[in-house]
């Protein structure tokens, strides 16, 4: 496994925390990757992700949102919006590296709304979105008042600024990868994404897997399929 060096990224007065996996010989494109509402960079389903996207000869970037993992800042001030912008700083950070390389954005469960948004204002050639929630409603209740977790009331307020169908029918080359056993976000919601989503696109349903792909053989499949899906739209070096 490709050994990862800290990468740190200015947003507004705070500094995220990122770790920076570098490919053997030139890089063919900038991945960066947003984690789960109270994930962190270091999960090891995304650290496996990044590493493999290094292999795979792309510039990866895993970062800490901010009040989560090593970042500053309060998880209950959290929002869709926070999380888009500090996207999006990533996104300038990984730019001034090389500007010239292509971007691939890939979010895992809240991080795939994230990257959406954020895909609507600094486009990638392409994004990856594994269990992702398309529509927050249903999960007021959870994110509001989750027993013995931080109250999340501010992304609940800044949800109702966010038309994430309209996103979506302006979104193409998104590939979605979803559990079929998903007991936070039900698999119809990536069903539903999917419909609306223009072409080229793609929805990869993983039978008996739970919201986390918690199962191995899971996270093998969507990693080989999600590599499957940027290598369409990234050149060999």
């Amino acid at each position: 496994m490709i050994e990862s060096e800290v990468f740190n990224i200015p947003h507004a007065e705070l500094e995220l925390a990122g770790r920076l996996h570098r490919p053997q010989g030139g890089a063919r494109a900038l991945a960066l990757i947003s984690h789960g509402l109270e994930s962190s960079k270091d999960s090891e389903k995304l650290t496996r992700l990044a590493a493999a996207m290094a292999d795979a000869g792309f510039l990866a970037l895993r970062f800490d949102h901010a009040g989560c993992g090593d970042s500053p800042g309060q998880l209950s001030e959290t929002s869709l919006t926070a999380r888009r912008d500090e996207f999006i700083s990533a996104v300038r950070a990984m730019r001034a590296l090389d500007a010239e390389l292509p971007l691939v954005y890939m979010g895992s469960s809240f991080g795939g709304t994230v990257v959406a948004l954020a895909g609507d204002i600094e486009p990638p050639v392409c994004s990856l979105h594994w269990s992702t929630p398309w529509d927050f409603e249903p999960l007021f209740g959870i994110i509001h008042d989750p027993e013995g977790r931080p109250t999340l009331r501010e992304m609940v307020r800044d949800m109702y600024y966010h038309d994430i169908e309209a996103v979506l029918a302006r979104t193409s080359r998104a590939y979605l990868v979803h559990g079929q056993l998903d007991e936070v976000v039900p698999v119809e919601q990536a069903k539903r994404a999917h419909q609306i989503l223009r072409e080229p696109k793609g929805l990869l349903v993983l039978p008996g897997a739970d919201h986390r792909l918690s199962n191995l053989e899971d996270q093998q499949k969507a990693l080989a399929q999600s590599l499957a899906w940027v290598e369409q739209f990234v050149k060999p070096v």
